[in-house]
């Protein structure tokens, strides 16, 4: 007995130890346990004895390693037992080629069970070898017993096989060994080979030309393919290779619509490439929580939950800890992920790849602004947009300030900066192509329509080689590259034209299946996004439809109402030379993106605008005060309304004849991005409320209406509110109630 302890005993460590690597954190202790159970069976003296220990020893095993206790294999009962332990078997070997290892025992309880129930087998069947001396056997059950772990997960594979192959070289050692002299020499002998098998695995010229690949082994019997799909979501330009089959990466229910899945956004250009440069705000932990902004990537509205668009995600085979999302995530359910860390732009990480099945919800905001809401945005941008003004650490001006062209001339002509010089001719591209685009709008889809239509551009995931900087080359030479290319290109030179932008990186929404959207690997996609005052990040795509893309994914070509102003010249301003740019200054912007030159008859036109704002703002501003002349609190609160819905039609925005308190508060939300709701309940309050509070709410209706107008106005621009002053759309809307 002591010498068949003496020879399974290093084994047994050995092959405990190495199924033990596949886990984290590991689980010693019941590892132990059943490697015990295993070794007990071979300490007995006759070969019946050891044939009905190692029957209870399964018994023992089991109960450890899959919670089944004996007496539940009782006849008419292996149904409740067999059944679910076979089903746990198989789905612990299929998770072992499709969950990263090391993997965690608690959130994997089928691959744990099978560890523990691979080193009692094992264990079992190499003491059950030596107890009936057969060195030779005992040995192949070590060498794959121990050696077949080692190389499923990386890591100082080399010693643990070094340190297999020495228990397996022990066995017959002990077993043959008569004396002391003859054990130091097999020893010594044994340390040689040891030696050497390092050896030869650590050669390169060995190593190449693998006697067996143990990593192709897939005891299910199918081929070997990819367990998950990685991708590197930083900027690439060397080319890029789409598998023959797809691959389902994720699933996602919830959205109606089709939509971007964003998992990160490239915010620093530098180098001549995109990356990651985010910052920490804070990390969740529990149930759903509304999440801290940044503040560019949600605008007010973003915190109404009405907003909100629910996500049920599960991974189906994508490898990453980056949680994908549609536009900015505003609340997650963070229980089954473990930590999760919100970072700048809107992007979610956890601290560990997802791996296959793991599901999470997850709420966002996502901007649909109708075109004219955009054409109407100003140009006017908090200081903590001025990081994305930033192409390779130096920052342009922003569009439309007076001068910006001799200042941005100023950054390529400074010698110091000869890293960006290179990208003047992009600079120079964009005003050709921009032009003298009256609104940061009208520039986004005068390069994007470019990029993607009139440009002579061609998608092309194989792109010549080039000697200078990769984007450089691909607007003004080759014209051919995939999605990163576009939209690296694109996000450049909005930033040298002074709109803030950068590129987001995730997925395309993939094929809407029953209600869930399937997301497959060939949908992996780069896009543009740029912010807008009032509505935060929108989405742009500059990349020519190819394959399994229909071009149909950008706000502006998923809009009706922007392609048919693109095509009627609108929103897409002249072409003018170089020299032909005139000075912001000396343009008048409006809402719908066409440039007003005063004529030549200036005294006339001055004299007669001037006249139109006497009688019509003075009119209107008369009718409006004439409304609130009432001791009625109930009369006070609809001209209150009435007094809304005037504002918003002058600023062009359609209002029902019939639109109710509720409507407006929508229409608020929608349009303008203002909360409207104390508004309305004040003014439904003093309307149809009891009598005796109804002239305090009429009073409040009229003050949380001032400040709602006042937030509109400051979001507008000086055009916008002219505009609206001298409009008769309400006179003419306005049907008496």
């Amino acid at each position: 007995m002591g010498r068949t302890l003496a020879a399974s005993a290093l084994p047994a460590l050995v092959i405990a130890a190495a199924w033990m690597r596949l886990e984290s954190p590991r689980a010693a202790g019941e590892a132990l346990l059943v490697a015990a159970l295993a070794l007990a069976p071979a300490l007995l003296a006759r070969a019946w004895q050891r044939a009905v220990a190692a029957l209870v020893a399964v018994g023992g095993a089991a109960w450890v390693a899959f919670d089944v206790h004996a007496w539940e294999l009782l006849p008419l009962r292996d149904e409740r037992v067999l059944a679910p332990v076979a089903d746990a078997v198989r789905r612990g070997i299929e998770d072992f080629y499709a969950v990263l290892l090391p993997f965690e025992p608690v959130r994997n309880p089928e691959m744990h069970a099978l560890a523990l129930a691979a080193i009692f087998g094992f264990v079992l069947v190499t003491g059950l070898l030596v107890a009936a001396r057969r060195p030779v056997g005992a040995v192949a059950a070590v060498v794959v017993g121990a050696g077949w772990p080692a190389t499923l997960v990386g890591g100082n594979a080399v010693a643990v096989g070094a340190l297999a192959l020495a228990a397996a070289l022990s066995v017959p050692l002990v077993l043959r060994a008569r004396s002391g002299p003859s054990l130091a020499v097999g020893t010594a002998f044994a340390g040689g080979v040891v030696a050497v098998a390092v050896w030869a695995s650590s050669s390169t010229s060995v190593a190449r030309e693998a006697a067996l690949d143990w990593q192709a082994w897939d005891i299910r019997g199918a081929p070997v393919t990819a367990t998950g799909v990685r991708f590197a979501w930083d900027s690439n330009y060397e080319g890029i290779r789409f598998p023959p089959e797809k691959t389902v990466v994720l699933t996602i229910e919830g959205p109606e619509r089709a939509s971007y899945w964003r998992t990160s956004t490239l915010d620093l250009f530098s180098n001549d490439h995109w990356f990651e440069d985010l910052f920490w705000l804070a990390q969740v932990e529990g149930e759903s929580e509304p999440l801290p902004l940044d503040g560019l990537s949600a605008p007010p509205r973003a915190r109404d939950p009405d907003s909100w668009i629910e996500q049920r995600v599960e991974v189906k085979a994508l490898v990453d800890d980056h949680l994908a999302a549609v536009g900015t995530p505003v609340a997650v359910d963070s229980r089954q992920l473990g930590t999760v860390f919100m970072l700048s732009g809107g992007v979610l990480r956890v601290r560990d790849p997802l791996d296959r099945g793991r599901r999470y919800r997850v709420w966002s905001y996502a901007p649909d602004p109708a075109p004219a809401v955009l054409a109407r945005a100003p140009a006017t941008y908090p200081a903590r947009a001025r990081r994305f003004f930033e192409v390779d650490g130096h920052e342009f001006p922003a569009f439309g300030v007076t001068g910006r062209e001799a200042a941005a001339r100023a950054i390529f002509d400074d010698p110091s900066y000869e890293d960006i010089a290179a990208y003047e001719v992009l600079y120079d591209t964009a005003r050709r192509v921009a032009g003298d685009a009256p609104s940061p709008y009208a520039a986004v889809l005068a390069l994007e329509s470019w990029l993607r239509q009139r440009g002579g551009f061609r998608y092309d995931e194989q792109p010549p080689r080039v000697a200078g900087p990769p984007l450089v080359e691909f607007v003004t030479r080759t014209k051919a590259g995939y999605c990163q290319h576009y939209a690296g290109a694109m996000a450049v030179m909005l930033r040298m034209l002074g709109i803030p932008a950068r590129v987001a990186v995730g997925f395309t929404s993939g094929t809407l299946d029953e209600g869930t959207w399937v997301v497959t690997d060939h949908e992996a996609h780069a896009w543009v996004e740029v912010w807008f005052r009032g509505q935060g990040w929108v989405p742009f795509d500059p990349t020519p439809g190819r394959g399994t893309f229909d071009g149909d994914y950008s706000f502006a070509s998923a809009s009706e109402e922007a392609v048919d102003a693109l095509n009627r010249g609108e929103l897409t301003p002249r072409r003018v030379g170089d020299d032909d740019l005139p000075d912001s200054a000396d343009i008048i912007r409006d809402g719908v993106g066409q440039d007003r030159r005063a004529p030549s008859f200036a005294a006339v036109a001055l004299a007669g605008g001037t006249l139109w704002l006497l009688v019509v703002g003075g009119g209107k501003t008369l009718v409006r005060r004439g409304r609130y002349l009432t001791k009625d609190p109930r009369r006070a609160a609809t001209a209150s309304r009435r007094e809304l819905e005037a504002f918003l039609r002058d600023q062009g925005i359609a209002v029902p004849a019939s639109a109710t308190l509720e409507d407006l508060r929508r229409i608020l939300g929608t349009e303008l991005g203002l909360d409207g709701r104390a508004y309305v309940a004040a003014a439904a309050s003093a309307r149809f409320g009891p009598p005796a509070d109804a002239r305090s709410n009429a009073h409040a209706a009229r003050s949380e209406l001032r400040g709602l107008l006042r937030r509109a106005r400051h979001e507008l621009s000086v055009w916008a509110r002219f505009r609206g002053l001298v409009s008769i759309r309400s006179l003419a809307g306005v049907l008496p109630r």
